[in-house]
Parts: structure tokens; sequence; C-alpha cells
């Protein structure tokens, strides 16, 4: 048990004094050829979502679902549609994923129904057994580069042991990702590092204040603040990013 711990560590980059997973590694996993079951989780704002979409996928392609107690397997999975006098089967997203080795995102999987967390066991289990059978009868197994990346902002301790158990890696974000940060004037930048570190009624993600940044352009700094947070928590946000040094 030592060594394997002391192996683990020696290839983990985390921040010594937080013991936090910074971006370098995160894209390195995602990245990665092994680590095909992978669950980001972290505030909002912070850019999982963008991670998921966009970093690593090598040649792959992108299919995405964002899950809702609502969303039944079966608009994961596919079902029969009428084409002209037939009834046809048409393969669902995770379906498409898996036949053409592309990179599934699931979003929000603490918000899944049972039905389809029910139908997601297969779908995570290793590449050597995950497969599904289609009502046509027909077996789908992973083509090769198959990848599941799961966006939340709750880690999955929640979820069923089971399918916690799933996943390759589990990594928590806790800083916006680097380009979006590079994208905000100064003043802007420094308050959503600070503001990361509030609680979740004051807090600004990166998301609005790239909204902001832009729509300053036309109306004003202030004005944007208003448009974009609201009258009283624009107008304190402004006053913040004037503390700041933006103008």
């Amino acid at each position: 048990m030592a060594e394997k711990t002391k192996t683990r560590n020696a290839n983990t980059k985390t921040d010594s004094k937080t013991d936090t997973i910074d971006w370098e590694l995160i894209e390195r996993v995602l990245g990665s050829e092994v680590a095909l079951r992978i669950y980001l989780y972290g505030l909002p704002g912070v850019g999982k979502t963008y991670a998921a979409y966009m970093i690593r996928r090598q040649d792959r392609a992108l299919y995405a679902c964002t899950l809702m107690p609502e969303t039944p397997a079966a608009e994961l999975r596919g079902t029969y549609l009428p084409m002209g006098e037939c009834i046809v089967w048409h393969d669902g997203p995770v379906v498409r994923a898996m036949r053409e080795g592309a990179r599934l995102v699931l979003n929000e999987l603490s918000h899944a129904s049972e039905d389809a967390l029910a139908f997601l066991y297969p779908v995570l289990e290793n590449s050597d057994t995950a497969r599904i059978t289609l009502p046509t009868g027909e077996t789908v197994t992973p083509a090769k580069g198959f990848q599941v990346v799961v966006t939340d902002n709750q880690a999955p301790d929640d979820l069923p042991a089971a399918l916690r158990d799933r996943f390759d890696a589990v990594l928590e974000i806790r800083e916006p990702h680097p380009s979006a940060l590079a994208r905000l004037s100064e003043p802007l930048r420094e308050v959503v590092r600070r503001g990361m570190a509030l609680d979740e009624e004051r807090r600004v993600s990166v998301r609005p204040v790239l909204a902001i940044d832009r729509l300053a352009h036309e109306f004003g700094l202030r004005v944007a603040c208003l448009i974009v947070l609201g009258a009283a928590r624009g107008s304190l946000f402004h006053d913040a990013l004037v503390l700041a040094g933006a103008k």
C-alpha cells in the first residue's frame, strides 16, 4: 500500500499548499488514452464544460447531453422514428459516441433520473466489458477512443457507489481556466481571482464577467454590470471593479 501511494504521488502534480489539482494536470488527463471515464467537478463558471468540450479531444468527435430528472434513458440510447412508411431505429447520442469512438460529455450527472443512471452503468464499464443491447437486438461495444467526461458542480460522493467506482479520474476544478482569465482586462481578472474565495451569494464567475467585458465596449462598464448582474448586485460589482482599477 505504501508503494502504491508513493507511485501515485510521484505522478500527480498538485499544489503542495492546498493539494489542488492544477489545469496542466487536468489537460493531461483529458488527453490520456488510459483515463477514459473522467469526472470533473467544481464551482459554476470555472471552465468544466469548456474543458470537457474543447481540451485534448484529439481527433474525437463530440456528443453532449445535459441530464435532468426528466431525461429518460431512451433519449440517450435512441428510439424508433417514422421515416416514410417505415419505422426506423435512430441511435441516441450515447450510442453514436460509442460507435464512433467519440468523446461523450455528460453534464449534471447528479441530476440524472434513476432510469438514465441505470442505462449509464454499462456505458461506464471498462472498455473491455462496456456494451449496450439495443431494442433492435444489436449489441454495441465502444470503438477505440471512446471517452466519457462528466461535468458537475458536486463531487460524486452522492452517486451510487457502483457508479462512482467506475471513474478512472475524479478531478476537482477550483480555479478558472487560464485562457478564460487571459481574455479579461487585468482589473476584471483580479476581481474574478478574489471572488472565487467568496461565498456563493457574492461570488461572480468568469462567464458573466466575460459578458460584462464584451458589453462594456458598447454600454460602458457600469451599465454592463447592471445588464448582466442586475441593479443591486451589478452596482456592488462595479464598485469592486473600480476599486481594483477598472475604468
